[in-house]
């Protein structure tokens, strides 16, 4: 089922605070590439970006390249500041 990005990103954050929240582990930092679906739907005088995992493997025939999300979290500071 299709939901607001905002909303797929928020449970996609919350599974990386639960990982850290477990004794033993301790996340610094975390990247991922991941397979999605996307459909902007206009909604109250503006755009909205739809989106969930892809569930099926296989590619439809009018997309050549499934699209992908890649995030990017960092726990702390500017990680990518250097001297």
């Amino acid at each position: 089922m299709l939901r607001e990005l905002s909303q797929l990103l928020d449970e996609l954050h919350d599974g990386l605070v639960a990982i850290d929240a477990r004794d033993g582990m301790r996340l610094s930092q975390v990247e991922m590439t991941l397979p999605i679906d996307v459909q902007p739907v206009f909604r109250d005088g503006g755009c909205v970006l739809l989106a969930d995992f892809t569930r099926s493997s296989e590619i439809n025939t009018w997309l050549s390249t499934p699209s992908r999300l890649t995030l990017g979290w960092s726990n702390g500071g500017d990680a990518g500041a250097g001297a």
